[in-house]
């Protein structure tokens, strides 16, 4: 995994993962594979709701181990399944709205993730850069684990 600041205002993770594209991007976004890999550390996914299309918006609901919950919401500005898809992403406890751009790319019986996550100033984006590394260390681990699990 690659995380790099290609920009003043962006953070682009890059992952390879050994499956094909349309099984990456179902793993991403579908509602029946999500709660099968996504938990961040010391949380479990209490719910997540996607609508997948354009205007189309998702939630995710986590909950900490003391039951308090946080919520992660966005809309989706373009889909472009299995390829691409852009959306807005927010926090319950943050007034911080992100752009975060997906692209899968097949590469030599791989996919390669390309994730960019654009910030409103080069401040925020430089005090969230070492949590998006590490959380996105953990995620993708997760996703390649579940990923290879169900061949």
């Amino acid at each position: 995994m690659k995380v790099t600041k290609p920009s003043d205002l962006k953070i682009e993770v890059t992952r390879s993962f050994p499956v094909a594209r349309q099984k990456v991007f179902d793993a991403l976004t579908k509602a029946d594979q999500v709660p099968g890999w996504y938990e961040p550390k010391r949380m479990s996914l209490a719910s997540y709701e996607s609508d997948l299309k354009a205007g189309g918006s998702f939630r995710y609901v986590f909950q900490r181990p003391n039951g308090k919950k946080i919520e992660m919401r966005g809309v989706y500005r373009e889909v472009e399944p299995p390829h691409r898809w852009v959306h807005t992403e927010g926090y319950d406890f943050s007034p911080l709205t992100l752009i975060v751009t997906n692209v899968l790319e097949e590469a030599g019986g791989r996919t390669v993730l390309t994730q960019t996550i654009e910030y409103p100033s080069r401040e925020e984006r430089d005090g969230d850069f070492e949590g998006v590394a590490s959380s996105a260390e953990e995620m993708f681990a997760r996703l390649e684990r579940y990923l290879t699990a169900s061949q």
